[in-house]
C-alpha cells in the first residue's frame, strides 16, 4: 500500500483539528472554545502535576484526578484522546475502544458525547499506521505530553502559531523542544498529522533509524559520521532518501513497509540457513558470528521497564547512580569498597563486577543481549561507543550507546534460561548463544520434546480480564495452592481456570490438568479410594481421581500440577474430602503429613504433595446449593469473576470477530442495563446472579454474526435463565425480553 493520500479520512480529520483548535482554541466536536489555556490549565493541575501511581486501572484514575476539574477540561481530555487516537490502525486498537473511551472521558463532564459522525467514525475506523506496545502501555505518558505541548502552545501568540504551522520544520523544532525524554511517539505522530507531506506516517525513531542505515548502504552512500540521535535529522534524511528513490523512479506517495522497500530495511526475519555452520559447532559459529567480540546479557530492569527507553534512545545503562562517574575509580576493588560503603552491602561482588565489567571492559562491537528476567529474551545490538556518565539522568546515569539489530519477545524453555543478574558476560557460554541468536534471528526454535513456555501475554488472549487480577488470582494460588474462582453464569470460569492452571505451570501440557465435576452424588470413593464391583462379580479397591493425580504429581516433583473442581460447592465436601481437608492446606503439604487412608490403613500413608494446586469453580447463582463449608472457606482464597461488558477487551473481541459495532453497542449498552436490575433486586437476586458476558462470545459454528444471532442467544439462553429468576413474575420477564429485544 503507499503512503496514504491527502483526502484520507484521519488527514482531513487532522486539518480540521489544526483550524478550529490549534488555530482558533475551538473544539472538534462542538462550537465551544475547548482548547483554552485555562482548560488545559486544569489538565496540567490535576493530571501532570498530580499523577496517581496507586491501585485502578488508567481511567479510573484519571476520572478520580479529574473530578474537581471543571466539564469543559474533561471535554478538552476527550477530545485529546481523539487527537491520539487517530493514527493507530484497528491492529493496535480497536475504533470501537477508541469510541468507547472517548465517550468515557467527555461523558464525565455530565453532558452526553456530540453527534460528531465524521470524526467519531470514518476518521477513526482505519488509522494510519501501527504503534508500539509501549503507546498502550505508557498511554498517560502520551496524553502528559500532549497537555504540555498544548500548555505551551496556547501561550503562543497567533502571528507565532502561524508561523510554525506554515513550516514544517520550525514546527519540528518547536515541538522537540517538548519532549524532553525524546521518547514519545506521539512526537512522531503529531508531525506526520499535521505535515503529511514532508514526515512519514511512523510512530517510532528505531524504525526511522532503520530506514536510513539500510538505504544508505542501498544507495552506496557513506552515513557513519550520520547523529541517529538527531531526530529531524533523521525525518530530513528520509525524505532525502523518499526524493532521491523518486528519481530512479519511484512511484509518488510510495510506502516503504511495501514492496521492494520493505525487503531493504527489514529483511527476511527467516534468513537462509545455506552456509551457516551445523548446530553442532558452537564455537565455529561463534568465530565467524562476533569474532574477537563479546556477547553481554544485560536485565532491561524490572518487568523491562526501561526497554523502551533503550530502544527508542538506542542505549543501555545500569544503576549504581550514588557511585557517580565509573572512570574515577582506579580498579575494580576500589569500586567494590564504594559500593559496599554506599549500599551497605557485606560483600557486593555481583554488583562492583557489574560497574567495572560496563565500564571498562565492554568495549564497542561487543553485542548484548536485552532480557527481561532469567526467562525472555527481547532483542540484540551492537555496542557504538564508549562508557559515558550521564549526571542529568534521573536513574541509571552509567550509559553506552547501542545500535539494536533485533527486538522482539522470546521465551526461552527452562533448560535455555539466562542469568538473573544485572550484566553477564556470556561470550563462554557458545552453545547458548548459538541456540539464543537462532532464536531471535528465526533460525533455531525450542529442542525436541520441550513444550513452549506458556507466557502471561498467551494466558490473557481473549481473556476479558485486566492483567492485575489475573496476576491476583496467580499470586493467590501460589500462597493458599487453593483457590475458588466463583460468579454468575457465563463470566468464564472454566475458561479462565484453564489459563490460570497453563500459566502456573509455566506451558501449556494438557497432561498435567486435571478437570472433574461435583455433584450431589460425588463421594469419597470417586475421589480418594473405595470399593467398587468387579465385571466377574465381588468388589476390588480402587483409586478415586485425586489420589491417582496426587501419586502422578508426587512422581515428578520438578514438574506442576493443576486439579480442577466445577461446582465445587455442589458435593458434600467433608464427605468428599475426608480425611484429606487438612493435606490440602498450604503448609500441610509433603510426605512428613501423610496418613493412612480409610480403605487402606495398613498402605503406605497418603500426602498431598507441594508440587500440586487446585482451582475450584462456583456458580453464584445456583439456588440448590447451601452455605460454602466453613472448611473449604479456610483453605481456599476466592475471587469474584463479573461479566465484561464494559471492558474494551469485550468490544475489541467482538469487533475482531466481525460483529458490527452497532450490534456491539447494543449488547453492551442492553445486558449492562439488565445486570444492573439484576444486581439492585437484593430481594430475590443480587450480583451474583448477573448474565456473563460469554454467552456472546461467538462459537466456531456461529457465522454470521448479526442481529438475528443476538436474538437467538436472548430468545434461547437468556430468556430460560431470566424466567427461573423471576419465576413467580412471568410479566416482568416478559418485559425484560422486550427491552433486551426492541
Amino acid at each position: 500500500m503507499p503512503n496514504p493520500p491527502s483526502d484520507h479520512p484521519v488527514l482531513r480529520a487532522a486539518a480540521c483539528w489544526r483550524d478550529r483548535c490549534l488555530r482558533d482554541d475551538g473544539s472538534v466536536f462542538t462550537e465551544k472554545n475547548l482548547w483554552t489555556s485555562e482548560n488545559v490549565g486544569h489538565l496540567v493541575k490535576h493530571v501532570v502535576e498530580n499523577l496517581d501511581e496507586g491501585e485502578g486501572n488508567f481511567f479510573e484514575k484519571l476520572e478520580a484526578q479529574l473530578a474537581p476539574a471543571p466539564g469543559t477540561a474533561k471535554q478538552l481530555a476527550a477530545e485529546m484522546f481523539w487527537v491520539m487516537y487517530l493514527f493507530p490502525v484497528p491492529a493496535s486498537m480497536q475504533p470501537g475502544t477508541k469510541r468507547h473511551q472517548i465517550r468515557l472521558v467527555w461523558e464525565w463532564s455530565g453532558e452526553p458525547l456530540p453527534d460528531a459522525r465524521f470524526e467519531l467514525n470514518e476518521a477513526l475506523n482505519d488509522g494510519i499506521g501501527p504503534v508500539g506496545g509501549a503507546f498502550n502501555l505508557h498511554r498517560w505518558r502520551e496524553f502528559c505530553f500532549l497537555i504540555r505541548v498544548i500548555e505551551v502552545w496556547t501561550q503562543l501568540s497567533a502571528q507565532e502559531r502561524e508561523t510554525r504551522l506554515a513550516d514544517a520544520w520550525a514546527f519540528a523544532e518547536w515541538l522537540e523542544e517538548q519532549d524532553e525524554t525524546g521518547t514519545r511517539q506521539l512526537r512522531h505522530i503529531l508531525l506526520y498529522l499535521l505535515f503529511p507531506d514532508r514526515f512519514e506516517p511512523m510512530a517510532t525513531g528505531i524504525k526511522k533509524r532503520r530506514i536510513v542505515r539500510a538505504f544508505a548502504k542501498e544507495l552506496g552512500e557513506d552515513l557513519e559520521g550520520f547523529d541517529y540521535h538527531d531526530r529531524i535529522g533523521l525525518d530530513r534524511e528520509i525524505l532525502r532518501i523518499r526524493q532521491k528513490l523518486q528519481e530512479k523512479g519511484g512511484a509518488p506517495g510510495f510506502g516503504f513497509d511495501d514492496a521492494p522497500d520493505l525487503s531493504v530495511w527489514r529483511p527476511s526475519e527467516r534468513p537462509d540457513r545455506e552456509g551457516l555452520p551445523s548446530p553442532g559447532d558452537p564455537e565455529q559459529w561463534y568465530r565467524e558470528k562476533f569474532g574477537e567480540a563479546r556477547v553481554w546479557a544485560l536485565s532491561t530492569g524490572s518487568a523491562a521497564r526501561f526497554w523502551s527507553e533503550f530502544q527508542e534512545k538506542e542505549i543501555i545503562a545500569i544503576g549504581w547512580d550514588e557511585l557517580g562517574d565509573l572512570r574515577d575509580y582506579g580498579s575494580r576493588e576500589g569500586i567494590h569498597e564504594q559500593v559496599r560503603e554506599v549500599y551497605g552491602k557485606d560483600n557486593p561482588m555481583n554488583d562492583s563486577l557489574a560497574c567495572y565489567q560496563f565500564s571498562r571492559i565492554m568495549q564497542p562491537g561487543d553485542r548484548v543481549i536485552a532480557k527481561r528476567g532469567w526467562s525472555e529474551l527481547l532483542g540484540y545490538g551492537v555496542i557504538t561507543s564508549d562508557y559515558e556518565f550521564h549526571d542529568k539522568r534521573s536513574e541509571c546515569k552509567h550509559v553506552r550507546q547501542v545500535r539494536w539489530e533485533v527486538t522482539g519477545q522470546w521465551s526461552l524453555p527452562d533448560d535455555r534460561w539466562v542469568a538473573n543478574k544485572t550484566l553477564t558476560n556470556f561470550s563462554n557460554y557458545r552453545e547458548w548463544l548459538q541456540f539464543g541468536f537462532g532464536l531471535m534471528e528465526g533460525t533455531s526454535g525450542p529442542p525436541p520434546e520441550t513444550e513452549s513456555t506458556y507466557t502471561l501475554r498467551d494466558a490473557l488472549e481473549d481473556l476479558f480480564l485486566s492483567r492485575t487480577d489475573f496476576n491476583h488470582i496467580i499470586d493467590a494460588l501460589e500462597r493458599k495452592k487453593n483457590v475458588v474462582l466463583e460468579g454468575p453464569p457465563g463470566v468464564g470460569k472454566t475458561f479462565i481456570a484453564k489459563r490460570v492452571a497453563y500459566r502456573v505451570i509455566g506451558y501449556k501440557v494438557p497432561g498435567r490438568v486435571r478437570m472433574i465435576q461435583f455433584h450431589q452424588s460425588y463421594a469419597y470413593e470417586d475421589f480418594i479410594q473405595g470399593y467398587r464391583p468387579r465385571d466377574g462379580g465381588g468388589f476390588e479397591l480402587r483409586s478415586g481421581v485425586f489420589y491417582s493425580f496426587c501419586r502422578e504429581a508426587a512422581a515428578s516433583p520438578n514438574d506442576r500440577y493443576v486439579f480442577i473442581i466445577d461446582e465445587v460447592n455442589r458435593g458434600n465436601l467433608s464427605k468428599i474430602f475426608g480425611e484429606l481437608m487438612m493435606l490440602i492446606e498450604a503448609d500441610k503439604r509433603g510426605p512428613e503429613y501423610a496418613v493412612p487412608l480409610t480403605y487402606s490403613p495398613k498402605a503406605e500413608p497418603f500426602h498431598v504433595p507441594a508440587n500440586l494446586y487446585l482451582i475450584g469453580m462456583m456458580n453464584t447463582a445456583d439456588r440448590s446449593l447451601a452455605m460454602v463449608d466453613y472448611a473449604l472457606r479456610r483453605r481456599f482464597a476466592f475471587h469474584r469473576l463479573r461479566p465484561a461488558f464494559g471492558t474494551d477487551q469485550f468490544s475489541d473481541f467482538l469487533n475482531a470477530k466481525g460483529v458490527d459495532e452497532v450490534l456491539v453497542n447494543k449488547i453492551v449498552d442492553r445486558l449492562s442495563a439488565l445486570n444492573e436490575r439484576i444486581r439492585t433486586d437484593r430481594r430475590n437476586l443480587g450480583p451474583g446472579f448477573e448474565i456473563g458476558h460469554s454467552f456472546f462470545c461467538p462459537g466456531d459454528d456461529d457465522v454470521e454474526l448479526d442481529e438475528s444471532w443476538y436474538q437467538a442467544i436472548v430468545r434461547q439462553e437468556i430468556e430460560p435463565l431470566l424466567r427461573e429468576y423471576w419465576f413467580d413474575r412471568p410479566e416482568y420477564v416478559d418485559e425484560e425480553i422486550r427491552a433486551l429485544l426492541a
